[in-house]
């Protein structure tokens, strides 16, 4: 290993520190199945607390994944956070 180190982020020399804006929206479960059960998928998310699915069947849980976040934010209301 040399002795030279790189500048963690918003340490760059001149540049102002920025937050950190990244945040887990949502959650998407698969479960791949096996021989006794089925594939299937579930989305939860965490703006609005709601729940879509689950969806069961190889074809199902494909398309489910495919689309899920994308028609999830169409109709997504967040709530207030929790106290």
């Amino acid at each position: 290993m040399t002795g030279t180190q790189r500048p963690a982020a918003g340490d760059t020399p001149g540049r102002p520190a920025r937050p950190d804006l990244r945040r887990v929206t949502g959650a998407l479960f698969v479960d791949f199945g096996d021989r006794e059960r089925p594939p299937r998928a579930r989305y939860q998310c965490l703006r609005c607390r709601t729940v879509e699915g689950p969806v069961t069947g190889a074809p199902l849980v494909a398309e489910f994944v495919s689309s899920v976040r994308a028609v999830h934010a169409a109709r997504c209301t967040p709530q207030e956070p929790r106290t």
